[in-house]
């Protein structure tokens, strides 16, 4: 049996038994920092992929955790069903409230777009009493009032383009939505957080349909009214002499054509003029108040327990 081993430092030696003691203290603390900020390895169980889809809603990364709950999803395991879904439904709402900022609010495009169409209106009318005449002055004058109309159509036709664009993507993550929490409301009938979220979310969407159906009518329109000016604008230049016509004009032939629905199949439409997210309008914002209407996320991770067994879920701390 060994005895106890004893260990004598000279004086001589102190310095050095200091440093050693120090340079173990300061490798076990820079072992510690490693171990508690390394990235968690991989998942490979379902209730892993699931506490790594709850992790990542907590970080803000929606789509990283949106992929882990579906795989989580996907393995059928009746007790990560009905939180797997209810997470879901938060993800793809708040989803949506990300696209609805990428484009320009409905109401402010659809304010612009009706003060288009009433100037195209004017215009497209001065046009038409200058063709009746032979004024050349009130020719030049209509000319000028509709190119300067048609301008400001095709600006607004581009802002309701993006806006319909951005709405319609967020239509379909709250419908996505919608559908996570009334599966989740379908495997538990008692959960009345689920049922909840689910009917404001549909709440929301009765809105958003609402928003595009107008925008949609308002873009019909003023495309139809800038070809309305168009043809007008061709028959003045046909009716002024060259001399006479305004700088610029030369180029009006070799404007677009808009199109009525949008880009055609293999056009690409651009986000935002200054290519960043736009800022929150009022209207943007009152969708986020919505959201706060949603009743707390389920997705702290879960822990071991036998198949089957869930907490209490009549008000969770999830």
């Amino acid at each position: 049996m060994r005895g106890k081993r004893t260990c004598v430092v000279s004086t001589g030696s102190s310095c050095v038994g200091l440093q050693t003691y120090l340079f173990v203290l300061l490798f076990a603390l820079t072992s510690l920092v490693a171990s508690e900020t390394a990235s968690p390895p991989p998942p490979e169980t379902p209730r892993e992929f699931y506490n790594a889809g709850a992790r990542q809603v907590g970080a803000g990364k929606l789509r990283e955790a949106e992929a882990s709950l579906e795989t989580a999803l996907a393995s059928q395991q009746q007790r990560l069903q009905a939180p797997a879904l209810y997470n879901l439904g938060h993800i793809r709402f708040k989803q949506g409230i990300e696209e609805l900022k990428k484009g320009p609010a409905g109401k402010p495009a659809t304010a612009r777009s009706r003060t288009a169409t009433e100037q195209g209106n004017d215009a497209l009318l001065q046009a038409e009493e200058a063709l009746a005449g032979d004024d050349l002055r009130k020719m030049v004058a209509a000319y000028q009032r509709g190119r300067g109309a048609r301008k400001e159509l095709k600006a607004a036709i581009e802002a309701v383009r993006r806006a319909l664009k951005a709405h319609r993507a967020t239509l379909a993550k709250w419908e996505r939505a919608s559908g996570d929490f009334k599966s989740a409301v379908e495997l538990n009938a008692t959960d009345a957080d689920a049922s909840h979220n689910a009917d404001v979310v549909d709440r929301c969407i009765a809105k958003l349909v609402d928003s595009v159906r107008e925008m949609q009518q308002c873009l019909n329109g003023m495309c139809g009214k800038q070809q309305q000016l168009g043809d007008a604008l061709k028959s003045l230049k046909g009716r002024i002499p060259a001399p006479d016509m305004p700088p610029g004009a030369a180029g009006d032939d070799e404007e677009e054509e808009e199109q009525p629905l949008g880009p055609q199949p293999g056009q690409v439409e651009g986000p935002s003029k200054d290519g960043k997210e736009m800022p929150l309008s009022p209207e943007q914002a009152g969708w986020l108040l919505e959201a706060y209407k949603l009743d707390s996320e389920r997705r702290l991770p879960m822990g071991e327990g036998p198949p089957g067994q869930t907490s209490d879920r009549s008000r969770p701390p999830w």
